[in-house]
C-alpha cells in the first residue's frame, strides 16, 4: 500500500477545513461564502487521485450533514432516500478532476479545456443530486421532466457559480505556490 504524501495530506486537510467552513453554514452565513462541495471534489480528484481521499471527503460531507440536522436542528428536508445520489454527484466531480489531471495537466494552456470539463461535470453532478432529489426523494407529487427543468434552471446557476469560484480560488493558490516554489528553487541554486 502506498502511503499518502505530505502534499496529499496537506491538500486533503485544506479541503476538509474549507468544507467545514462552507458546508456547516456557520462561517459561510457570517461572511456569505457559497458551498465548496463540488469544487472540493474536483480539486481533490485533480491533485489527490487516491480513492481513500474521495471516501474521506465524502464521509466528511455526510457527517457534517447529519450533525447539522441531528444535533444542531437544521432542516432535514433534503435528506430523503435520494440523499445517496450525492455519491455519484461527487464522484462525477472527483473523476472529472482525475481526468483533467491525467489528460490535460496543471498548465495554463489547458485552462479553457479544464473550464469546459468543470462546467460539464458540474452540470452532470447537478443532474445526479437535484434530479435524484426531485425524482427519487418522495417530496414532489408526480415528478416529471417538465417539472424538473425549471428547478434545474433555477438552482444550477448558483451551483455553477460556487463551483467556478472555489475552483478559481484553488487554481490561484496553486499558481501562487508554484511561482513561490520556482522562486525559492532559483534562489537556492545561486
Amino acid at each position: 500500500m502506498v502511503r499518502p504524501s505530505r502534499h496529499d495530506l496537506a491538500l486533503f486537510g485544506a479541503l476538509v477545513l474549507v468544507m467545514l467552513a462552507t458546508r456547516t453554514h456557520y462561517v459561510s452565513n457570517l461572511v456569505h461564502l457559497p458551498d465548496t462541495s463540488l469544487a472540493s471534489f474536483f480539486v481533490l480528484g485533480f491533485f489527490v487521485r487516491r480513492p481513500w481521499a474521495f471516501a474521506g471527503l465524502f464521509l466528511l460531507a455526510v457527517v457534517i450533514d447529519f450533525i447539522m440536522i441531528g444535533w444542531l436542528g437544521r432542516s432535514s428536508f433534503c435528506v430523503t432516500p435520494a440523499y445517496w445520489m450525492l455519491a455519484p454527484a461527487y464522484g462525477t466531480m472527483w473523476l472529472a478532476g482525475r481526468f483533467g489531471a491525467e489528460r490535460l495537466g496543471p498548465v495554463a494552456s489547458a485552462l479553457p479545456l479544464l473550464l469546459l470539463l468543470l462546467v460539464a461535470a458540474a452540470f452532470l453532478s447537478q443532474l445526479f443530486s437535484s434530479g435524484g432529489f426531485y425524482f427519487l426523494g418522495d417530496r414532489f407529487a408526480d415528478p416529471s421532466l417538465a417539472g424538473f427543468l425549471p428547478r434545474l434552471a433555477r438552482h444550477f446557476p448558483l451551483t455553477l457559480y460556487s463551483t467556478l469560484l472555489w475552483s478559481a480560488v484553488a487554481a490561484g493558490v496553486y499558481g501562487l505556490l508554484s511561482t513561490a516554489r520556482s522562486l525559492f528553487a532559483a534562489r537556492a541554486s545561486r
